[in-house]
C-alpha cells in the first residue's frame, strides 16, 4: 500500500517531470525541486539555489523530510497541519489550476480516495505514517 505522503511527493515529482531526462527535476534528482537555505557551500546547489543529488534516492529522502515538516507545521514555510493542500502547493511553485488539478487527480488514482481535493486537509497525508518514519 501506497502511503499518503509518499504519494504527494510522487504527484508533485510527475508534474515537475522526475521521469523526464530532460528535465530540471530528473538531471538535478530532485522530485519536489527542493530549494537549499543553508549557508553557501553546505549543499550543492544549481543556478537557482535548488539542491543537487548524487542520486534520485537521496533527492527523495530529502523531499520526504521537506514535505513531512512542512505538512506538520514544522518548517519556516509557515503552514499548518489544517491547511489545505493548494497551500503546500504553492510552496512548491505549484499555483495554476492546471497543475493542482493534475495533482489532485493523481493522488486519487494513487491512492484510491476520490474525496481528495485542493482543499483536502495537510494532516490527511500524514495520517498512514509509520512511527519509525515520524
Amino acid at each position: 500500500m501506497v502511503s499518503r505522503l509518499e504519494a504527494l511527493i510522487d504527484s508533485i515529482g510527475r508534474l515537475n517531470g522526475i521521469g523526464n531526462p530532460d528535465s530540471d527535476a530528473y538531471q538535478i534528482r530532485s522530485p519536489l525541486l527542493v530549494k537549499s537555505f543553508a549557508r553557501a557551500g553546505k549543499h550543492e546547489t544549481d543556478s537557482m539555489g535548488r539542491r543537487v543529488f548524487n542520486s534520485l534516492l537521496s533527492g527523495y529522502k530529502a523531499g520526504w523530510f521537506d514535505v513531512k515538516l512542512k505538512i506538520e507545521g514544522k518548517s519556516r514555510a509557515g503552514l499548518a497541519p489544517q491547511d489545505p493542500l493548494t497551500s503546500l502547493l504553492a510552496v512548491y511553485g505549484i499555483k495554476e489550476l492546471g497543475g493542482i488539478d493534475n495533482v489532485v487527480a493523481f493522488l486519487r488514482r494513487a491512492l484510491k480516495d476520490q474525496s481528495i481535493t485542493k482543499n483536502t486537509p495537510l494532516s490527511y497525508f500524514t495520517a498512514d505514517t509509520k512511527p519509525e518514519e515520524q
